[in-house]
């Protein structure tokens, strides 16, 4: 058996350095500080993202000859949106984002029925963030989830 097992480690290294100092640690310091500021700010900055893909939606609304064009940039978008809300607490928002993006896949062809579901997917979405409903929401955040996904597919065929 090798003596210096039972040694305790040593803040030095062998040649008397000092080893205390943990970059790793500092690092993910600063990287939980700055997710944090994020986390703090993050309904409002994706309430702007949101303002965005309702901009692409009226203009889906309002062109049918560019609606896929319109339509595919909105999923883009959502795909970001969906992406972030379980990261900074907010899994409902992934959960109707998510909805959102199968509803308006590329590919998918969405008739003014489907503009109305995607139309009570952003509005669901500005409730969550308006009201800064962290989590799941609950029963009815559970509901509301529910709906708009049956609602989602049932368009699909």
């Amino acid at each position: 058996m090798d003596p210096r097992e039972d040694d305790p480690p040593s803040d030095t290294t062998p040649g008397g350095g000092d080893i205390s100092y943990n970059p790793l640690k500092e690092t993910l310091a600063r990287a939980e500080e700055a997710t944090t500021a994020l986390r703090a700010n993050y309904t409002e900055w994706a309430r702007i993202d949101i303002n965005h893909t309702q901009t692409l939606l009226d203009a889906a609304k309002a062109a049918p000859a560019g609606r896929r064009e319109q339509l595919d940039l909105l999923y883009a978008a959502m795909h970001n949106i969906k992406g972030q809300g379980s990261s900074f607490g907010y899994p409902l928002v992934t959960r109707l984002g998510q909805s959102l993006c199968r509803l308006v896949a590329p590919g998918r062809a969405v008739d003014e029925a489907g503009l109305k579901i995607a139309q009570a997917h952003l509005d669901a979405l500005k409730l969550v963030l308006d009201q800064k409903i962290a989590g799941k929401g609950g029963e009815v955040g559970e509901k509301l989830a529910a709906r708009l996904e049956g609602l989602t597919a049932g368009g699909e065929r």
